[in-house]
């Protein structure tokens, strides 16, 4: 492209350095909705901007003077949007240097070397406004570890958490993601029954991110509805409906080991009732041809070769979330599932924390089922499938 030809005589500042955040510096020209702009700068999910549609989706950005811009990132507040980054050419024409395809709520783009003004606008052939709760632009550097850039849901997990909501991956688990996805790269694939409110799912996105997962999370579409016991929490959800759902998650993403909640619902909550309850029942739909043929069909049978149910009674084990692991910083698991915790700040008003003791504790585990024997040492959710 012949704007590149502008930058390539251009000193390069030193790239080994991880990049701040200029964002607030940066001068914002948003094509629409202008007084609201500052909504998607703020910090805070509940708020956002939205554009005007077609060539109203648009913000320029000037970079600081002595600054360049090296990427950008873009938390969506509730759908993803497929977007374009521009540059000018020679003739002052803005002119696509990449794009996203909008497929995740939280979305990173490179820019090119050197960049000192830019445009974010819709993709070809997009015409929808844009819907942004947090827009991050950041300097010359590599890109910061807390930046995210999902890869897409597993095509085959090692391991796969079915929980009810966002924060109860790391309530009810504890270390388990920091342990096995961060520490061990195991592929971990998390399911979340209640997609709840949008912040909630940016929430869950920081905090999976945190935790070391890379793969992005699978959401289900039931209502977040409160309930004490299993029969009530089926009457406000569709029991077939969960089946079916869960099934199909179970044979898209074959996990050798997969985890839940207990089947009392923890502190009694009858959404994680249901989910301890699907996964039991599903474990044999899952390897059932003839159960739900649509999702047979297109991912093929699965037969789970190690399931455990937090709480769970028999076969158990004490998975020790305190050991420091080095990826962290050594860092313990605990200590992660904390800070992962944090990033539901919706959630930080409430009297919910991580606790690896107690009646709840985290890192008590049962083995339910099991088509590779018993475990011995019990002190790995892998145990005899390595």
């Amino acid at each position: 492209m012949a704007f590149l030809l502008l930058w390539i005589a251009v000193p390069s500042p030193s790239r080994g350095e991880e990049a701040a955040e200029i964002t607030q510096q940066c001068e914002m020209i948003p094509a629409s909705a202008k007084k609201k702009f500052r909504q998607c700068l703020d910090g805070s999910y509940k708020t956002f901007w939205q554009s005007n549609g077609g060539a109203g989706a648009a913000i320029i950005v000037n970079v600081p003077a002595g600054e360049y811009a090296s990427g950008v990132w873009i938390q969506w507040y509730d759908h993803p949007h497929a977007f374009s980054l521009q540059v000018q050419d020679f003739d002052g024409n803005w002119v696509e240097y990449a794009h996203s395809d909008g497929v995740f709520l939280s979305d990173y783009l490179s820019l090119p070397e050197l960049t000192t003004s830019f445009r974010i606008a819709n993709a070809s052939g997009v015409s929808s406004p844009l819907s942004i709760a947090e827009l991050h632009i950041y300097g010359l550097g590599n890109r910061p570890a807390a930046v995210q850039v999902w890869k897409a849901p597993a095509e085959k997990a090692d391991l796969m958490i079915i929980a009810a909501h966002p924060d109860d991956e790391i309530l009810w688990f504890g270390g388990m993601m920091p342990t096995y996805a961060g520490q061990r790269k195991k592929t971990v694939q998390v399911g979340v029954l209640v997609p709840s409110l949008p912040r909630r799912r940016l929430e869950l996105l920081d905090g999976l991110w945190t935790c070391g997962v890379t793969n992005y999370p699978v959401l289900g579409y039931f209502r977040d509805t409160f309930s004490l016991s299993l029969k009530d929490q089926y009457s406000r959800w569709d029991k077939k409906g969960v089946y079916k759902l869960v099934t199909a998650w179970i044979r898209r993403f074959k996990p050798d080991v997969l985890a839940t909640h207990d089947l009392q619902g923890e502190y009694g909550h009858g959404a994680h009732r249901v989910c301890a309850d699907a996964v039991i029942h599903c474990l044999d739909d899952a390897a059932n041809q003839k159960k739900y043929p649509d999702s047979a069909k297109e991912y093929g049978v699965w037969n789970v070769p190690k399931c455990y149910l937090h709480l769970y009674e028999e076969n158990t084990l004490d998975l020790d979330w305190r050991v420091p692991l080095p990826w962290f910083d050594g860092k313990t698991g605990f200590e992660i599932a904390e800070e992962a915790f944090r990033c539901h700040v919706s959630q930080q008003h409430t009297d919910y924390v991580v606790e690896d003791f107690g009646p709840y504790d985290n890192s008590l585990f049962g083995l339910y089922r099991s088509l590779i024997g018993p475990d011995i040492l019990k002190n790995d959710l892998f145990e005899n499938l390595e």
